[in-house]
């Protein structure tokens, strides 16, 4: 098995992202019920708990893609545009349900937007590193 001192930033970022996603996942099946209070009334349990399905499934994506010589160009791109897509529904969600959330779900939303945005720096700069280009 690899180092992770030896491994690139892009696969580094990869295994961060999977680990955080599996946790963060795992947490909002777990507490969805008092996770959607703290959102308010524009969030139901049942959107959180298949959010928290869909960062399972993001995790093991990462995890899986970033063994062996780390991810390939195609998983760089899904993962580049996920996060992409995670940023601008994130803005949607703000701009459309902003009078229904709650002080803590406008902070819990801008947090999540923060950290996101922190993995898509690190995998754009990991793919550059690694001398991958955006698709054409």
């Amino acid at each position: 098995m690899l180092a992770l001192s030896h491994r690139s930033l892009l696969n580094k970022a990869f295994i961060a992202d999977g680990i955080v996603s599996l946790v963060a996942g795992t947490v909002l099946i777990v507490d969805a019920a008092p996770l959607a209070a703290l959102l308010g009334a524009v969030v139901a349990p049942m959107v959180i708990g298949a959010l928290g399905v869909g960062l399972l499934l993001w995790g093991a994506f990462h995890l899986v893609s970033a063994r062996k010589e780390g991810p390939s160009p195609l998983a760089a791109r899904i993962s580049i545009a996920g996060d992409i897509l995670w940023q601008v529904a994130s803005l949607a969600i703000l701009a459309l349900a902003y009078a229904s959330l709650t002080a803590i779900g406008i902070g819990l939303i801008v947090a999540a937007m923060i950290g996101v945005a922190d993995f898509l720096l690190l995998k754009l700069k990991g793919a550059a590193q690694a001398g991958m280009r955006p698709a054409a």
